[in-house]
């Protein structure tokens, strides 16, 4: 019987899932990518749908579709092997509860949470209020149950009496953000008391936090007002610079429409996927962040905002707009004055669709923002308009775009693009610097030895076109690759051909699982490199490309000879045996390492 690990990477297509994440490329029988671990230009990252594996020949990280997620995620085991059971629709025995991650418990208790306040909703009486509140906005039944919409009571410690009941442990509630340590005395009290609770996802559904928004102006007396909207703390599970809200339901479609629209609110979000805009997200009243932003570029390159421009929500989302610049993602806005998208979408759902499509390219939204109204025959409206369109335009990570809009202000502000120019540097230095300092993972590539990397690609190009063996064989040494792992593969290359003159990389494939499983992973990982170096080489090139990197290591592999030989003569002539007949053999071995080097080409 499959584990469940076994289970889940049979279920899930490792080509498809890491795809979600960064953009692959066909690349002979494998896929290939800029490694996402770390800054390159040339694809280095390689997939391997058949064995089920990744490797990155850049920075040298490699593994399956656990350690992909655990990499891209920062999760532990156990908690990607809960979000791949998710995803792979297997189901997980019950873990001893000591033996779960503190990540693990909170999830646990934040799934508890849900389902408690989704029961309440649905089925309790002191819930009619709220019932009949998302009802009055709009929502129906079946949306209530997608977002898994939740009501959470009053009391001051129903929620907290609930999970407990269910056996959950009362500090890993409190670290959940459930609830709030009593200032007088032991014990907690809620912190989501008589709200209507928003579950917040991460990007594969997981519940992380909630949005509770009041229902009431007031709670008690001794608080009488209270926030309309109140989220969950920040946790070891919940980092809200991180969240984009509906993501998890959305992305599908912005991946598919190749656009994602961002909304202030949950609800401006909850709405607009009832009537069916469903590439929308929210930024729960935030401006966008680094770590939103490289989330995002996960799924698309174009965003939209759509808020009431008059918003606090609207004003801190586009302070944001900065970073999505930068990751050159193309921003659009759509400008809806004193309305917000769940009102627009309560009062006709096709003008809510229409104002999507007219949204206006961000930089010229901020040009209108700078110059309408303005007087660009005075010093003074000039040298404003540039003070704030400089610094945006500075952050421009496309070159051509960034030069189209200098362009632009210049012929607004009748000067030269040379004059606008020499006010960027110190801003696009900024931007580069930092850059520079955030890679997706902060660590050096791996510079592999020289003739490590060389017999590598001669095993790569043999995979690649197994024809070649027979006369490479007869040229080229095993004890001449560097490594003993490649010379015993090398080895095992040569046997195969010597039992089986088929010379097709399934023949020995076949033969190499036989051979322990170190060689099998080695022959997966060359696989990959042969995709990656010479999935688009022609036959007459490769062959070119393997003699010439055979006939590499030949040439070192006979200066390491003479190298070695050297030292033993100087050693004998330290002890005294110049003349002795331990030398001799030496001294003949030196002239046929000699001539042997001589005799080979300088080039193929």
């Amino acid at each position: 019987m499959a584990t469940p690990v076994e289970e889940i990477k049979s279920r899930v297509d490792i080509v498809d899932f890491i795809n979600e994440y960064t953009p692959l490329k066909a690349a002979g029988m494998n896929w290939k990518a800029r490694c996402p671990f770390h800054n390159e230009k040339t694809p280095s990252f390689m997939v391997s749908r058949d064995r089920g594996s990744w490797h990155c020949f850049g920075c040298g990280r490699g593994g399956d579709v656990f350690t992909f997620i655990q990499e891209m995620e920062g999760l532990d085991f156990p908690e990607a092997l809960r979000v791949l059971a998710k995803k792979a629709g297997v189901e997980l025995r019950s873990f001893d509860r000591q033996e779960q991650s503190q990540k693990t418990k909170i999830i646990d208790a934040l799934r508890w949470a849900s389902n408690y306040w989704h029961e309440v909703l649905l089925k309790a009486h002191e819930a009619e209020a709220a019932r009949k509140y998302l009802q009055s906005r709009g929502l129906t039944n079946d949306t209530i149950e997608t977002w898994h919409i939740g009501y959470a009571p009053a009391g001051w410690e129903m929620t907290f009496a609930a999970l407990r009941k269910k056996g959950l442990a009362e500090d890993d509630i409190f670290q959940a953000g459930l609830t709030i340590r009593k200032e007088r005395g032991a014990g907690f009290y809620d912190r989501f008391r008589n709200r209507i609770m928003f579950p917040i996802g991460d990007v594969h559904g997981t519940i992380v936090g909630f949005s509770g928004r009041i229902l009431e102006s007031g709670e008690k007396s001794d608080q009488p007002v209270a926030a309309k909207y109140i989220n969950s703390p920040q946790t070891i599970v919940y980092n809200k610079g991180a969240i984009l809200f509906g993501l998890d339901q959305a992305k599908g479609d912005i991946k598919k429409l190749n656009e994602a629209i961002l909304v202030e609110g949950q609800m401006d979000c909850i709405m607009s996927h009832q009537v069916g805009v469903t590439n929308v997200i929210a930024s729960s009243g935030t401006a966008l962040t680094l770590d939103q932003t490289k989330l995002l570029k996960r799924y698309t390159t174009n965003l939209v905002l759509a808020f009431d421009q008059d918003s606090a929500g609207a004003q801190a989302a586009l302070r944001g707009v900065d970073q999505a610049l930068q990751a050159e993602i193309n921003v659009r806005i759509v400008r809806l004055p004193g309305k917000d998208p769940d009102e627009v979408i309560r009062r006709d759902p096709a003008v809510w669709s229409e104002a999507i499509k007219s949204g206006q390219p961000i930089l010229e939204y901020y040009f209108t923002q700078a110059t309408e109204g303005k007087d660009m025959t005075k010093v003074g409206e000039k040298k404003a308009a540039a003070k704030f369109l400089l610094p945006i335009i500075a952050k421009v990570g496309d070159q051509i775009e960034q030069t189209h809009y200098l362009q632009k202000l210049a012929d607004v502000l009748h000067v030269t693009e040379e004059v606008l120019r020499r006010s960027l540097p110190a801003e696009k230095v900024l931007v580069q610097k930092n850059a520079a300092e955030t890679p997706a993972v902060n660590r050096a590539p791996i510079v592999p030895d020289r003739y490590r990397a060389v017999s590598e690609r001669v095993l790569a190009g043999l995979l690649m076109a197994p024809r070649l063996l027979p006369k490479i064989s007869q040229q080229l040494a095993p004890e001449a690759l560097k490594g003993a792992d490649l010379q015993a593969l090398y080895k095992n290359f040569i046997i195969w051909h010597t039992e089986d003159h088929s010379l097709n990389a399934n023949g020995l494939a076949q033969h190499l699982a036989s051979v322990d499983r170190e060689q099998q992973d080695l022959f997966a990982l060359l696989g990959l490199l042969a995709d990656k170096e010479f999935s688009a080489t022609s036959d007459t090139a490769l062959e070119h490309e393997v003699d010439t990197m055979a006939l590499t290591l030949r040439r070192e592999s006979l200066q390491q000879d003479i190298r070695h030989i050297e030292q033993d003569i100087r050693r004998l002539e330290r002890q005294g045996a110049g003349s002795g007949t331990e030398l001799q053999p030496l001294l003949q071995r030196f002239q046929e390492v000699t001539q042997a080097l001589r005799s080979l080409p300088d080039s193929i």
